[in-house]
Order: structure tokens, then C-alpha cells, then sequence
């Protein structure tokens, strides 16, 4: 629904989205109708009379009865917007329509207002993707274990990924099963370790082909108070088993995001941005790799290095093992204990022996299993990436590049490589 004759940049938007379509068309096989209706042009005779009779209510104020193509637009969801318009030499407020409504098989997804076209081919494709599922794949957030909280840290990254697949809690330590309809597991920063049950629960699910994100804490930072936290999982055996071997220290970076601090100047506390070597930013990450092509740079915060300790094969039966982030060579390892104080004097003489880290790991294919000696994962099925921390999917952290992260992970880790792409 968009009204015609808008001014720039809208009318480039309306001619956009029309060549984009004119795309969608060509590519689907006759699965796909799009119809463009201008709001004022979809009006009856009827539609017409009513706009002429505007009444007036008890404060003065003019009102008149909706028209039926206004009442169908409110009903989905799509509103007026008011827009300034030059006609015949005199600026007007024009009442217009920008939306989309999406139908399929009796059900309407809604897409309210576009007037940025950036992300619209990757939005509109997720919902066209989300309506034709027979089944919504279902993620699991590994819980217990003062781990990250869906509905307390996790709130942008739960609500972006939950509006294209079921997102459900999971606790193992109630009962050590990960349920056949769970089609990828997210462990992310738990603090006290995982029982043997558990592990072997995990293991079992990679065995069977499922797909895992281990983001995985060795301190947990409270930077209010300037102080940190051990966080213990235990799970470094098993990782390693599967091919990457999580390293102590964390990684420190002259190429790093600022964080705010305050400072008090007179009688005012102003925030000062002060570069933060703790956050190390991620410039080089792979570019072939569907996870990661085409991102900018990311801000990965506390991180632990990595190391690759399988060997990596593209032949049938191996394993693919791939570095997707990594620090510059400006980075070195900080060993506890740590300080987390911005304003302190970072000092050559603090430099241990400098060089580029690991960041990020995928696995894929013929994982061994920790528990079940002599077997492994089915040829090319099993994914798994491990990322030294989980600060960087936090709401505090949390970047546009680490939400299109989160939501490439998922695809990836579902084998949903068109989305992907």
C-alpha cells in the first residue's frame, strides 16, 4: 500500500521496492503475486463522500468517518503517516501510506512503515521464509548455571530471533535430555560447571548431527565495581575432543572500542569515551565464511584465546575447522588477575609478546564424540562454533554488526543457508 506522487526520498523507495518485487516475480516460479494499491486511488464513490462530510466534536476539533480502505489499513497494522509536500508552490502536510502486507495460505505478516530500504530484501524474504515453514525450528538457551538470561541480557538477540523461530529455555540440570524437536543449543557464559550427565547429554546430541554454539566465559565482568568473577563450566575436555582448545588469559588489543566513563568537571559529570583494550576489535573476519562475509567490524569483549587443535579436512569423514574472527597483531594475553579499570595507564611494559588471536572457531562435519569413544558425528551434519566469551551478545555490548551475527549464527547453525546468503 503506497500512496503515489510522494516526494524523494519516498518515491525512490516505492520505485525500489517495485524493481525488487519485479525480481522476487522472475525468480518464483509463479509462487509469488504482488499487487501495488494507492490508498487514495482504492477509494469508492462511497469512500468519497464520507471524506466530504467532516463534523466537529465538543472541543471544536474536525473529524470525519474513516474510509473502507482506511479501516482495511488499520485493521493490519499499516498507519498514516503525515508528510510534507511542495504543490503549486505551497508546502502541504499530505496524509500517505508506506507498508506491506505479506499474505499466505489465510495468514498476513505486516511490515508497518518502510521508509529505509536497506534491509527490506533480507526482512521481507524472513517473513516469507517464517509463513511457508510447515514447522519453526526450535533453538534452545541452555539454562541454569548463572548463565546469560534470556529475558535479562539476552532481551535484543531473544526478541530478533523469536520473530523467525521458537525459542525455548532449557534446562539440563532437571532432567539431562535435549528433546529430538530441539534443532539447535546455545550454551552461552554459564558460571558454575556443567555435571558429567549433562555433558554427556550434549555430546550425544552432536553425535545424532545437532548443531551448537558454545559462547563460553572464563571470568565474568562487573564493570560497575571494577571487579571480576571466575566462571567455571568445564567443559574445556570436551572441546577440545571436538578440535578447538580454549586457552587462559584474556585478550587485550591497542585495537579496541571506547567505553564511557564519568569524570566530574567542576560542578558537571560528564561521560568521556576512553579507548578499552579488554573490548578488542574484530576487523579481520573471514570473508568467505557465510557466518561472517560481508560483516563489519565487531567488538568482542573478554575473550579467551583459541586454538584449533584438529586437523582440518574437506575431505568426506574429516572435520572442517575455520577461524572466523581474530585480533590484530597488536594483541597480547592478559593472565590473571585482571584490571578492569578504563582510566588506568596502559604502559609497553604491561605488553607481553604480541600477535594476532583467535576470537572465533567453527567445526563442522565428522566431530568425534568426548564420551563415546570410536564414533562421531554424521559426514557434514554436526556444526559447532565456539567463541572465547559471551559479553559480545550481551544488550550492554551488543552492536548492529553483533545482531546481524546473532541472526547469521542461527541460520547457520539450522543449515538455513539461503537465508544466510
Amino acid at each position: 500500500y503506497f500512496t503515489q506522487d510522494m516526494p524523494t526520498p519516498y518515491s525512490t523507495n516505492a520505485r525500489y521496492i517495485r524493481d525488487l518485487f519485479d525480481e522476487y516475480y522472475a525468480s518464483a516460479d509463479g509462487n509469488f503475486k504482488y499487487e501495488f494499491i494507492d490508498p487514495v486511488k482504492a477509494e469508492t464513490d462511497e469512500d468519497k463522500e464520507k471524506k466530504k462530510d467532516v463534523k466537529e466534536d465538543i472541543f471544536g476539533r474536525q473529524f470525519r468517518e474513516s474510509t473502507s480502505i482506511e479501516q482495511e489499513l488499520q485493521t493490519l497494522g499499516i498507519p498514516p503517516l503525515q508528510v510534507r509536500v511542495n504543490e503549486d508552490d505551497s508546502l502541504e502536510v499530505k496524509r500517505v501510506y508506506m507498508g506491506l502486507a505479506i499474505e499466505y495460505e489465510g495468514k498476513t505478516e505486516v511490515i508497518p512503515v518502510v521508509q529505509r530500504t536497506e534491509t527490506l530484501e533480507y526482512d521481507l524474504t524472513t517473513i516469507i521464509r517464517k509463513m511457508a515453514r510447515e514447522i519453526t525450528p526450535k533453538v534452545a538457551f541452555l539454562g541454569g548455571h548463572e548463565g546469560l538470561d534470556l529475558q535479562q541480557d539476552w532481551q535484543k538477540v531473544g526478541s530478533l530471533l523469536s520473530q523467525i523461530y521458537e525459542v525455548v529455555p532449557l534446562d539440563l540440570t532437571v532432567d539431562p535430555t535435549i528433546p529430538g524437536d530441539v534443532n539447535a543449543l546455545v550454551i552461552a557464559g554459564p558460571k558454575t560447571p556443567l555435571s558429567l550427565a549433562e555433558q554427556q547429554a550434549i555430546d550425544s546430541y552432536i553425535l545424532g548431527g545437532g548443531s551448537v554454539a558454545f559462547l563460553l566465559d572464563s571470568v565474568k565482568p562487573k564493570l560497575q565495581e571494577l571487579q571480576s568473577e571466575p566462571a567455571i563450566h568445564g567443559l574445556e575436555g570436551m572441546l577440545e575432543t571436538y578440535g578447538v582448545k580454549i586457552e587462559p588469559g584474556l585478550v587485550l588489543d591497542t585495537e579496541c572500542a571506547t567505553i564511557g566513563i564519568m569524570e566530574q568537571r567542576g560542578f558537571m559529570r560528564i561521560q568521556q569515551p576512553v579507548q578499552y583494550p579488554y573490548m578488542p576489535i574484530a576487523k579481520s573476519l573471514d570473508p568467505d565464511h557465510p557466518l561472517t562475509r560481508g560483516l563489519p567490524q565487531i567488538a568482542f569483549p573478554f575473550m579467551n584465546p583459541l586454538t584449533i587443535t584438529a586437523e582440518s579436512s574437506d575431505e568426506a569423514g574429516g572435520i572442517k575447522a575455520e577461524v572466523l574472527a581474530t585480533s590484530s597483531e597488536q594483541a597480547w594475553v592478559q593472565p590473571e588477575p585482571y584490571n578492569l579499570d578504563p582510566r588506568q595507564q596502559w604502559t609497553r611494559s604491561m605488553i607481553s609478546e604480541q600477535g594476532t588471536q583467535n576470537l572465533l572457531v567453527s567445526l563442522s562435519g565428522n566431530i568425534p564424540s568426548h564420551f563415546q569413544k570410536g564414533s562421531s558425528a554424521a559426514e557434514h551434519s554436526a556444526r559447532i562454533l565456539v567463541a572465547g566469551g559471551a559479553s559480545f551478545v550481551k544488550d550492554e555490548f551488543l552492536s548492529k554488526s553483533g545482531e546481524t551475527f546473532a541472526l547469521n549464527l542461527m541460520d547457520w547453525l539450522l543449515l538455513d543457508e539461503a537465508l544466510l546468503a
